[in-house]
């Protein structure tokens, strides 16, 4: 199967239109049959923060909108299951409306479906059973419509990584306290694709919801979800054998993760690629922000999931600021699944129900639990560590 790769000179819908009819997208699409469209539509961003990068743009959704009803397609539906968080106000509608799309449906008469709201089948991944939105399971076309980014957990995240969204909440936490990488190559496995266009407009850096974005312009189509994904690793500047899922997914379904079988039709990947960082510096980041010392905190790893890790930034951002300066000597502040085997460490903080339950039997532990935890309780007990560590250190008057 051909891969298109298209870059914009135009208009966005005449180079979707071009990428679809270069890679035959079209080509099995039956007028009249029932089409959904699965963009990623991960989160709202914070305060300001444009969507560039980060959600499957609105204009290349209306594009391909348009397409389908010149195809003769009437019965489209957009769905996508986003991250969910009460204390953050994080949901499906929230990030729909922050992206534009209740405009496009109110306009287009398109509706929005939230997946994590189901209904849902349960499928068998090997080794986990995990609930699938029925409504993907059973559309005549699936059109998965990722975007181009490096992902702090799992390197890259386009098309066969976008599919984690069609999971029910506690599937998708459920994919992270096992084995992440293998749940999402078996997901792609157990999914049927359609087509998968790639939106390159930005490209993201150390994703999935950064604002380090840069400017693109490139599209990427096919028929075959790992070609596209190749072709977008690549891009990116990775070599797809270096991406865990990737390299998965290909020893699951016996296929190679080499270009030269790769057809690839329009640009040359060579002119367009733009190599990006995906490891994320935010703890680092704060830390030197804040000038904070003594204190041992790693990035969330795959083990920790998408509720618990952007609650914990807001959290440890607080923290920090509210002790600019401060040395802790040696504590750890822990998430997910990493676990402090140091007997020296002053304090392991615990962020979660994973970390409680990996650091239960260290004798200096401090459990901050909930699945996730709440925001405002992990902003108060670090304040109420960090209050009894000091006083415990100012000398008295005598």
């Amino acid at each position: 199967m051909a891969v298109a790769l298209v870059k914009r000179d135009n208009t966005t819908l005449e180079a979707v239109r071009k990428a679809i009819e270069i890679c035959g997208g079209f080509d099995s699409l039956k007028p009249g049959a029932s089409v959904v469209l699965k963009p990623n539509m991960v989160m709202r961003g914070y305060r300001n923060q444009p969507p560039d990068g980060i959600v499957t743009p609105v204009e290349t959704m209306e594009s391909m909108i348009t397409l389908l009803w010149e195809h003769g397609c009437k019965d489209i539906t957009i769905a996508d299951g986003g991250v969910i968080h009460p204390d953050l106000k994080l949901n499906t509608p929230s990030a729909f409306r922050w992206a534009g799309y209740n405009e496009l449906s109110e306009r287009l008469n398109v509706p929005l479906v939230d997946l994590n709201e189901g209904p849902f089948v349960t499928v068998e991944l090997e080794y986990l059973p995990v609930k699938i939105a029925r409504l993907i399971m059973e559309a005549d076309f699936l059109i998965d419509m990722p975007v181009l980014k490096t992902h702090s957990q799992t390197t890259v995240s386009l098309g066969i990584k976008n599919l984690k969204g069609v999971l029910a909440y506690e599937s998708k936490k459920d994919c992270h306290r096992h084995d992440l990488m293998r749940s999402i190559a078996l997901l792609g496995k157990a999914i049927r694709v359609d087509l998968t266009v790639l939106d390159g407009t930005f490209g993201l850096q150390k994703g999935p919801t950064s604002d380090d974005c840069h400017r693109m312009d490139v599209f990427v189509a096919g028929r075959d979800i790992l070609e596209v994904d190749i072709v977008g690793s690549r891009l990116l500047g990775y070599d797809p054998a270096e991406v865990d899922h990737l390299r998965l997914y290909a020893e699951l379904t016996g296929r190679s993760l080499g270009l030269e079988g790769v057809e690839v039709i329009g640009e040359e990947i060579k002119n367009l690629a733009k190599p990006l960082e995906w490891f994320a510096t935010w703890t680092r980041d704060l830390m030197a922000l804040y000038d904070i010392k003594g204190v041992t905190i790693e990035p969330p790893d795959p083990t920790c999931c998408s509720g618990c890790g952007f609650g914990i930034f807001v959290a440890v951002s607080n923290f920090f600021q509210a002790n600019t300066g401060r040395d802790f000597g040696n504590i750890a502040i822990v998430m997910g699944r990493q676990k402090i085997t140091d007997p020296e460490v002053l304090k392991v903080v615990t962020l979660g129900k994973c970390a409680c339950d990996t650091n239960s039997e260290h004798p200096h532990i401090v459990r901050i639990p909930g699945c996730p935890p709440g925001v405002k309780r992990m902003t108060e007990q670090l304040h109420d560590l960090a209050e009894t560590m000091f006083s415990e250190n100012i000398p008295s008057d005598s």
